[in-house]
C-alpha cells in the first residue's frame, strides 16, 4: 500500500535567499538565517511587493535551513523506509503568503505526480492525496491553500508547529524604532527598513484581543489602523514613500488575517493536529503611550509562559482541535534552543518528532512514546 508523501512548510525566515542575476557568485547567498543576514538586499519595491527593491538583484529561496529543518525531514523519511516521500517546499517568506499559498498547491500536484510515477514502476497504486506539516508561518501558507485553492480531498492530514494563527506581538516591534526580536538580536536600521516593504511581516500583526492597549485608559487598540502606531514611523514611511503606504500594507494584511482567523471549515477539520511550545517568556500585550506619539511600551511589556518566546498560546491555539489532536511542548535547555529559541527550534524536539510519526502512523510506537502533556 502507498503512502501519503509529507510536504514540510517552512516558516518566516526558514528558507536561504539568493541572488539569481549575480555578477559576483561567489557572493549570491544574501540570507541563510544565521550567517549571512544581508537586510539591505532584502527590500521589496514600494509599487509591487513582488519585486525587488533593488534592479540589480533578482532574488529567489534557495533551501530550507538545515539546522532548522534537516533533522524533522530525515526522521520522517527513515520511518517512511521504502518510501520516503517527504519534501520541503520553500518559499520567499518576505512577500505575501497568499504568493507561497498559490505555488504551494502547484508543488501538491507536482509531488503527487512524482510518487505516482515511482508507485507505478513497483506495482502500486499512486497516492492521491498529501500530508501537510508547517513549521511557524507556514501553517499560515497551509491554511490558506487548504481553505482558499486546493481541495480537501487531495489533503490527508495538516499538522502545524507553533503556528501563530492570530499573529506575534515580535511583528510589531519589527517595524518600529529599535526593532531587534524578530530578525534576531541586531538594532540595525537597514533591518527595520527591510521589514516595513515586507508583506510577510504584516500578516503576523497580532489579532487576539487586547493584545495592543492604551496605556492609560487600557482600551484595545487595533494593529491594522494607522492611528494606531507611532507617529515616526507614520511620517517616515510617508516620506520614504507615500502618505498611503502603511495603510495600504495594513488593509492587505488586515484582508489576509480575517480569512486565517475563521475556524477550520468541517471537510478539514478532523485532519488537523498542532503543537504549540511553553514555557518561554513570551509577549501577551504591550502598553502604548498615546500622549508621547503612540510610543510602544516593549520594555514594559506584559509577559508570561505560555508560549515559545516569539508565539503565544493566545495566537496558536486552535479550540476547535480537541483531545490528542494538540499538543504542547515544554522549553528544552538545549545549545540549539540558546542558539535560535525554542520556537525556531521547535521542529528538532524529539518528543513532537515522536508525535508527528505517530499522527503519521509511519512508527506504530512512536506516539506512546511521547511523554509531554497532551
Amino acid at each position: 500500500m502507498s503512502v501519503n508523501p509529507v510536504i514540510l512548510v517552512h516558516g518566516t525566515q526558514g528558507s536561504w535567499l539568493k541572488d539569481e542575476y549575480p555578477v559576483d557568485y561567489d557572493n549570491a547567498l544574501l540570507w541563510t538565517g544565521i550567517l549571512k543576514r544581508n537586510f539591505d538586499t532584502l527590500h521589496l519595491h514600494e509599487l509591487d511587493a513582488t519585486v525587488d527593491a533593488q534592479v540589480k538583484r533578482w532574488v529567489m529561496p534557495h533551501q530550507a535551513v538545515p539546522l532548522i529543518y534537516a533533522g524533522i525531514v530525515d526522521e520522517i523519511r527513515d520511518e517512511m523506509d521504502e518510501q520516503p516521500y517527504a519534501y520541503v517546499f520553500t518559499y520567499d517568506w518576505r512577500k505575501d503568503n497568499r504568493l507561497a499559498a498559490q505555488a504551494l498547491s502547484e508543488f501538491i500536484d507536482r509531488v503527487l505526480r512524482v510518487a505516482g510515477v515511482h508507485e507505478k514502476i513497483v506495482g502500486r497504486s499512486a497516492p492521491r492525496q498529501v500530508v501537510l506539516l508547517g513549521h511557524s508561518m507556514g501553517g499560515l501558507v497551509i491554511k490558506w491553500c487548504a481553505t482558499q485553492i486546493v481541495s480537501a480531498r487531495k489533503i490527508a492530514k495538516i499538522i502545524t508547529i507553533a503556528t501563530p494563527f492570530r499573529g506575534s506581538l515580535k511583528a510589531v516591534e519589527a517595524l518600529l524604532p529599535g526593532a531587534r526580536n524578530l530578525f534576531g538580536f541586531e538594532n540595525k536600521k537597514s533591518m527595520r527598513h527591510a521589514a516595513r516593504t515586507l508583506p510577510g511581516v504584516y500578516q503576523l500583526l497580532p489579532t487576539w484581543d487586547h493584545a495592543i492597549v492604551d496605556s492609560r485608559s487600557g482600551q484595545e487598540l487595533q494593529p491594522f489602523n494607522v492611528s494606531s502606531w507611532q507617529k515616526n514611523l507614520v511620517d517616515n514611511l510617508s516620506k520614504r514613500f507615500s502618505p498611503h503606504f502603511l495603510s495600504d500594507k495594513l488593509a492587505d494584511a488586515r484582508a489576509f488575517t480575517r480569512v486565517i482567523n475563521k475556524p477550520w471549515p468541517e471537510q478539514l477539520v478532523k485532519k488537523v493536529y498542532y503543537a504549540h511550545g511553553t514555557g518561554s517568556d513570551t509577549w501577551n500585550q504591550v502598553a502604548v503611550d498615546t500622549r508621547r506619539g503612540n510610543f510602544y511600551l516593549f520594555k514594559e511589556a506584559d509577559s508570561d509562559k505560555h508560549g515559545d518566546g516569539t508565539v503565544h498560546s493566545l495566537s496558536s491555539a486552535q479550540p476547535e482541535i480537541t483531545g490528542r489532536k494538540r499538543v504542547h511542548l515544554d522549553k528544552k535547555h538545549r545549545f540549539r534552543d540558546q542558539l535560535v529559541g525554542q520556537h525556531a527550534n521547535m521542529p528538532n524536539h524529539s518528543g513532537l518528532q515522536d508525535w508527528i510519526l505517530g499522527v503519521l502512523r509511519v512508527n506504530p510506537y512512536a506516539e506512546h512514546s511521547y511523554e509531554s502533556p497532551l
